[in-house]
C-alpha cells in the first residue's frame, strides 16, 4: 500500500517539522552527491535550517567557494571588495559609549554617583537643572493663570456650566423683570458677594414683575 499524497504547506508541529527536515536534507545531500559523481557536475548546495543551522555541499569551503565564484563569473556579478567591518565596529563602539554616558548623566541628575565628578561637571549639571526648573515654572504659571481665568468665569456665571447659563438667559429673556436696587453692581462686587461666606444676606439683583393683577384687588 503506497503512501498518501502530502500537502505542500508548512508543518505546524515543531517536532514533526524538525524530523521531516532532517530526513529530507539527508536525502537531498545524497542525491546531490550522486549527481556530482555520476555526471561529473560541479554543484554547490547551501541550506539553512529553521533554527539557522548551516549545511553545505560540498562540505569543503574552498570547493563551495569555487562553485560560487564560477556562478558569479557566469552571471557577471561582482561582490564588493570593500570590507567595512572595522567601520561598523567603530560605530558600534561609539554607540555603546554614548549610551553609557547618557545612563551616567541620568544617574547624576538623580543624585547618584556624584563622588567622582569634578567641580566643573557638577556646576554644569546644576546649570542644566536650573534651566529645566525655569521652564517648568513658566509652564506652571501659564496653567495657573488659565485655571484662575476659568474659575473667574465660572463664578461670574453663577457657578453654572455654559449650557446652563444659556438656558438661564433664554428663560430670563422670556420673563419680564425690573431691577430692584438703586445702582447696578459692578462685576467685582458680584464676584465678592459670590465668594463671601460672612455676608448675612444673599444678594438678589432682580425682582420679578408680576404679569397678572392680584386677585384680591379685583
Amino acid at each position: 500500500m503506497g503512501r498518501g499524497k502530502i500537502e505542500m504547506k508548512r508543518i505546524e508541529n515543531r517536532t514533526n517539522r524538525q524530523v521531516t527536515y532532517s530526513k529530507r536534507r539527508q536525502g537531498l545531500m545524497k542525491k546531490t552527491k550522486e549527481l556530482a559523481i555520476l555526471c561529473d557536475a560541479q554543484i554547490g548546495l547551501i541550506i539553512f535550517s529553521g533554527t539557522g543551522k548551516l549545511h553545505t555541499f560540498p562540505e569543503s569551503s574552498n570547493s563551495l567557494g569555487q562553485t560560487i565564484q564560477r556562478y558569479l563569473n557566469v552571471q557577471g556579478i561582482q561582490l564588493p571588495v570593500h570590507d567595512n567591518r572595522e567601520e561598523l565596529y567603530s560605530e558600534l563602539q561609539a554607540l555603546r559609549e554614548a549610551i553609557h554616558n547618557a545612563e551616567q548623566d541620568i544617574r547624576n541628575y538623580l543624585g547618584e554617583d556624584l563622588g567622582p565628578l569634578p567641580l566643573e561637571v557638577l556646576q554644569k549639571h546644576e546649570q542644566q537643572l536650573e534651566s529645566s526648573l525655569n521652564i517648568i515654572r513658566v509652564r506652571k504659571e501659564q496653567l495657573l493663570q488659565t485655571d484662575n481665568g476659568n474659575m473667574y468665569r465660572w463664578l461670574m456665571g453663577g457657578g453654572q456650566l455654559p449650557e446652563q447659563q444659556q438656558q438661564q438667559q433664554q428663560l430670563m429673556g422670556q420673563m419680564p423683570f425690573i431691577y430692584g436696587g438703586e445702582d447696578q453692581p459692578s462685576s467685582s462686587t458680584v464676584l465678592q458677594l459670590a465668594t463671601s461666606s460672612s455676608s448675612p444676606h444673599q444678594y438678589c439683583p432682580y425682582r420679578l414683575q408680576p404679569t397678572h393683577p392680584n386677585l384680591q384687588d379685583l
